[in-house]
């Protein structure tokens, strides 16, 4: 079994695969668009898809005049299609590129999304991108905030109140202080977003207190803080059980993009690219 895992993993047979589904694609689309150029043939498979689409949107089946109207439209789409083609509407047509490339790269996506993942190579996944997958640390804190634009000494004046709290009350400082816009007491925020409302430093002095007592001075971007550490939990890395369904989500969209990766370089080899210089810079006026 793991040869064969090794063997649907090779570029090559990706692309034997993608040529044998091209070719299931070309006999499917046959039914519909003849064997020659003149000749269309709305087939039943064709109308199928037509009923079902009109079923996802009206919760029904569509009537017999119904039908007919969603046949000739898809047949005057085709004749417009076939036309266009002939007359190179399309050609250098970045929409129609940018779709085509859209719908080819959902088609190759396809031979990569039936991958499974042994458990020990899904624990190699894990091993090497470790950091996306831990829980940041949390914090619960109370903050007394002292404002350096509207005191003469910030620093001096949080360490005098600092000086006059019950060092273990959580309540001590209340009413004290000055006024901000940011919270007085956050409860079970990630470190990011504690970064996010106070600045780094101040998320780097909380590394220094102890739980349990009011502490600091710790500086902001705004001024100082008296801080009470209400609770911490430290980074956490989860088992992979955890997070096995993130893992695989993330496992098979690397794969999805590697696969797509490992095609246009064996598609490259099947074309002879050549580069014109680029163009001049344009002369300033």
């Amino acid at each position: 079994h793991s040869s064969r895992g090794r063997l649907l993993r090779e570029p090559l047979v990706h692309f034997a695969l993608l040529g044998a589904g091209l070719f299931a694609l070309y006999l499917t689309m046959a039914e519909d668009t003849g064997t020659g150029d003149r000749r269309i043939v709305v087939g039943t498979e064709r109308q199928a898809q037509l009923t079902a689409a009109f079923e996802r949107v009206w919760r029904r089946p569509p009537t017999d005049a119904e039908l007919k109207g969603l046949v000739d439209d898809w047949l005057r789409e085709e004749l417009a299609n076939r036309e266009a083609q002939q007359l190179g509407l399309g050609e250098n047509d970045p929409i129609i590129r940018r779709r085509l490339r859209q719908k080819y790269e959902a088609f190759v996506d396809q031979l990569s999304m039936g991958a499974t993942p042994s458990t020990g190579e899904l624990q190699a996944w894990y091993d090497a991108h470790r950091s996306d997958y831990t829980a940041q640390p949390r914090y619960s804190l109370r903050q007394v905030f002292f404002s350096q634009d509207r005191r003469d000494d910030a620093l001096s004046d949080a360490r005098a109140v600092l000086q006059s709290l019950s060092p273990s009350d959580p309540k001590a400082a209340n009413g004290l202080g000055d006024g901000m816009t940011l919270p007085q007491r956050l409860q079970g925020e990630r470190a990011s977003a504690v970064a996010s409302a106070f600045g780094d430093v101040f998320l780097e002095g909380l590394t220094t207190i102890e739980p349990g007592r009011w502490a600091g001075p710790v500086t902001s971007a705004y001024g100082e803080h008296l801080v009470y550490l209400e609770s911490f939990t430290p980074q956490l890395q989860p088992p992979l059980e955890e997070v096995r369904e993130a893992l695989l989500r993330d496992w098979r969209d690397a794969q999805r993009r590697e696969a797509r990766a490992r095609g246009y370089a064996e598609l490259l080899r099947e074309y002879d690219v050549e580069f014109a210089p680029p163009p001049a810079p344009a002369d300033d006026a």
